[in-house]
């Protein structure tokens, strides 16, 4: 059980550090006096390999390992990182949901000061970015584990149900990923003739459909494909091709096109 005393180097206030409506832009205060974290590390915690492999920078490490590393970086020395690490991933589970942690649970988990959850968010946006800015480089369908790497990160631990598509260009590379819907647990209004205006706007040639289903079980439903059938029907109609569609559920997700249905 980890002791409700602050834990953190104080950031000259004892208010909350993301106060609510306010973004990364509004927190340079709280990310004063952190220690920088090596790129390599960073991508890795995303689940990217820029060389295919480990490097000297980037060892293979467990999930313990990586969350130690980042409460190393702005815990105080009176804090063991490990034992912090164990503490945080037997409270919610996994190194995701530790990440993806609320405000509130952080806080309570960490004696009330929400650095840490600040710099675990800004960890998973980096994360995040990097593998965006990889897909806009290189043929997303030439690298599967990264495509789907990437759409974990983006979807995994969402709660409602989300719809986005991934914008092509005639080589394959990302042109944009935008959000085109968010409902409930399980329902998402998507409108084709919405996502067909949007990628003649972009002047995108290919999409990838992408939502998540919050239950953990990506098996599509009968309205998946029938949404997949009619998005791939109007935008066929402007020479626009949609090359997949992806469901994710927690760690595990499904291509439709893979399975053959549609």
């Amino acid at each position: 059980m980890v002791k409700k005393t602050p834990a953190f180097r104080k950031t000259g206030s004892t208010k909350s550090v993301t106060p609510k409506g306010k973004g990364f832009a509004d927190m340079g205060p709280a990310l004063h006096g952190m220690k920088p974290v090596e790129l390599p590390f960073l991508t890795r915690l995303m689940g990217y390999e820029p060389d295919g492999g480990d490097t000297p920078d980037a060892p293979a490490l467990d999930d313990k390992e990586i969350l130690a590393r980042l409460i190393a970086a702005v815990a105080s020395r009176s804090i063991n990182p490990d034992d912090l690490a164990v503490a945080l991933l037997q409270r919610f589970g996994s190194l995701a949901a530790t990440i993806r942690a609320s405000l509130p649970d952080m806080e309570e988990a960490t004696g009330g000061n929400s650095l840490l959850q600040v710099y675990f968010l800004l960890a998973h946006e980096a994360g995040i970015r990097l593998q965006r800015a990889r897909l806009m480089r290189n043929n997303v369908l030439a690298d599967k584990d990264q495509l789907y790497a990437y759409l974990r990160a983006m979807l995994a631990q969402e709660l409602v149900e989300q719809v986005r598509v991934l914008f092509l260009d005639a080589h394959r590379c990302l042109l944009a990923d935008e959000m085109q819907g968010r409902g409930t647990v399980d329902h998402t209004p998507v409108y084709p003739r919405e996502v067909v205006r949007r990628a003649l706007e972009l002047k995108a040639v290919g999409l990838i459909l992408v939502h998540n289903h919050p239950s953990g079980d990506p098996s599509p439903s009968q309205e998946d494909i029938a949404m997949t059938h009619r998005i791939a029907q109007a935008a066929s109609l402007m020479g626009i091709t949609v090359l997949d569609h992806v469901i994710v559920g927690g760690s595990r997700l499904v291509s439709l096109k893979e399975e053959g249905l549609f």
